[in-house]
């Protein structure tokens, strides 16, 4: 049974890629670029549970910042996502998932917040479905 909370934060959640915490750089740019329209990849394990994130564009800079691109290509995700995303249940009250997002650090801010149900990923929210 879904609660009223949960209806009003499922509303707002986007469906966003995944990969595998043992995927390669190469697969993550390759996922990337088969979603254009996700501004993140969430790294997730053989359960579909969340481990970690990629934003896209910060991902993106780095990957064509590299000189050594083949090595880059040969690594896993796991070098590149920010291991403490902010991760919410779906039954988190959304004024309280406002205030957590917004006092992430500044660099995190615009970061989307990862939604789980029992510890399963569900989705992602962007700062500005949690703003609107």
């Amino acid at each position: 049974m879904t609660t009223a909370l949960e209806k009003e934060l499922i509303s707002r959640v986007r469906s966003a890629p995944v990969i595998a915490a043992s995927g390669t750089c190469r697969e993550a740019l390759w996922v990337m670029f088969q979603h254009p329209e996700s501004k993140c990849i969430v790294v997730c394990n053989p359960e579909n549970e969340p481990l970690g994130l990629l934003m896209s564009e910060r991902f993106f800079l780095i990957a064509t910042g590299r000189l050594g691109i083949g090595l880059f290509y040969r690594e896993t995700v796991v070098n590149y996502m920010n291991r403490l995303p902010l991760i919410a249940d779906i039954s988190t009250p959304l004024e309280s998932l406002r205030n957590d997002a917004m006092n992430r650090l500044e660099m995190y801010r615009n970061d989307c917040v990862v939604v789980s149900r029992s510890g399963k990923f569900v989705g992602v929210l962007y700062v500005s479905d949690l703003l609107r």
